[in-house]
């Protein structure tokens, strides 16, 4: 249940890819009731699991994990979203990807680890041993034959490293073009009115409107990041935060192939708040 005063608790993801949906939150562009605490994806879903959290920005396999034990909604319009490639969610690997028997994998977001096991299944017919690791990708390209790594780390990786599979464009291409929804807001059921779900989509607009200046704001934070232009184009070309009918198509079809490999149980219903 929500906290007292009215106060909702709200575990956010810190990746640069996130923060066009928490920026009006963060700087109070918009009326809001909520408290912003900030974990990595699978610490996200673990709080809203155990009902520390009444909202969280959880990774899209979660809701459906979720779902069997707790009643969940999703916050409609918004989520972290790629159309092709998405450049942070990236396979590096040593050798050829037929030759691969173990893959270390940065565990922190279990959706991008099942995209992984989907997308060398399905389209390149192997079934490599995954091994969680540590986001180290140094430390990882010496214990295993590639390493699966995600967010800001990936990010910066881009360009650098010559043997990789991008998993967004690879979805894109195994699904003949639907987009791949990595994350969304959820949370328990009834829990947001519907000024808090206008506040939220609020929120988002303003962060996408602010693009250049979220970019800003990491490269002055991280002084040994890239210009700031890299970081608007990913914000603008590899990433978008709205949840349409095609995301949710996409959303679907990821459910569906994750049945289809036993990674979950059962295909999810999709339960959405009151929109705006």
């Amino acid at each position: 249940m929500p906290e007292t005063k009215g106060k909702l608790r709200v575990s956010a993801v810190q990746y640069l890819n996130t923060k066009p949906i928490v920026y009006g939150l963060e700087k109070n562009r918009v009326s809001h009731r909520f408290d912003l605490s900030y974990d990595i994806p699978s610490i996200c879903s673990k709080k809203l699991l155990h009902q520390e959290a009444d909202l969280a920005l959880i990774p899209s396999i979660e809701y459906s994990r979720i779902r069997r034990t707790r009643s969940l909604n999703i916050v409609p319009d918004i989520a972290v979203v790629s159309h092709d490639e998405v450049n942070s969610v990236e396979l590096f690997f040593n050798k050829n990807l037929s030759d691969m028997k173990r893959i270390a994998v940065d565990s922190s977001s279990r959706t991008s680890v099942a995209l992984l096991e989907i997308i060398l299944k399905e389209k390149y017919d192997i079934e490599p041993v995954l091994v969680p690791m540590n986001p180290d990708l140094s430390h990882m390209l010496k214990e295993a034959d590639a390493a699966l790594v995600i967010g800001d780390m990936a990010l910066e990786q881009s360009g650098v490293m010559d043997n990789r599979l991008d998993l967004g464009e690879e979805w894109n291409d195994l699904t003949d073009g639907l987009p791949f929804v990595y994350s969304f807001w959820a949370g328990t059921q009834g829990v947001l009115t519907h000024n808090d779900v206008k506040g939220l989509i609020e929120a988002r607009n303003s962060g996408v409107d602010n693009i250049a200046d979220i970019a800003g704001e990491y490269v002055s934070q991280n002084s040994n990041r890239r210009a700031q232009e890299f970081y608007v184009d990913y914000l603008t070309d590899n990433i978008q935060f709205k949840l349409g009918e095609d995301e949710i198509n996409g959303l679907k079809e990821f459910y569906s192939y994750c049945y289809f490999f036993g990674i979950i149980d059962e295909i999810p219903e999709l339960y959405f708040f009151e929109g705006a």
